[in-house]
């Protein structure tokens, strides 16, 4: 028998294989205050679950998701070099929107939440981000801290969209 997997598990293995080693932690679910040294980070949350009944048996559900993407703040005023035109708010858009030219033609980059959403092939599911609101330098949160319990803090971009599937209601 196969393992239905829930929204928030398919979508968190569809970013793990996006980004790999690249994101330090992967989190099903928003623990609202991350240790600084699990940045760069990637939270998976269902925000809603609207069911409706369909044909006789079946029930047509559309999850809510978001993924929020978390980059160390420190990155733009700590260290020897900063480059002022590749600040943290711009490394969140390139990992959420970045897009690419080929052959004339704009496209996302592979390596981008949008790009694996759009070109991700996801087991049981009828539909996928039909439409997504990103938002970005949104909920900045402080971590945990360094050593020496210094304050320090996230900048985040935001990714909301559904996903629909189908459920069969009998036994």
């Amino acid at each position: 028998m196969n393992e239905t997997k829930e929204s928030v598990d398919l979508v968190l293995d569809l970013m793990k294989l996006t980004f790999g080693k690249d994101v330090t932690t992967y989190y099903n679910g928003d623990p609202e205050v991350i240790p600084s040294f699990n940045l760069p980070a990637i939270i998976v949350v269902q925000l809603t679950d609207d069911t409706k009944e369909a044909q006789q048996g079946e029930d047509d559900v559309s999850d809510q998701i978001r993924i929020k993407v978390l980059r160390d703040k420190r990155e733009d005023y700590s260290g020897d070099v900063i480059d002022p035109l590749d600040l943290t708010e711009k490394k969140i858009r390139d990992l959420i929107a970045g897009q690419e030219f080929v052959d004339g033609s704009r496209r996302y980059k592979a390596k981008t939440v949008k790009g694996a959403l759009r070109n991700a092939l996801l087991d049981g599911v009828d539909a996928i981000a039909s439409n997504m609101i990103v938002q970005y330098g949104v909920n900045p949160r402080e971590t945990l801290g360094d050593a020496e319990n210094n304050a320090e803090w996230t900048s985040e971009g935001w990714v909301t969209f559904n996903i629909e599937y189908s459920v069969d209601t009998y036994r």
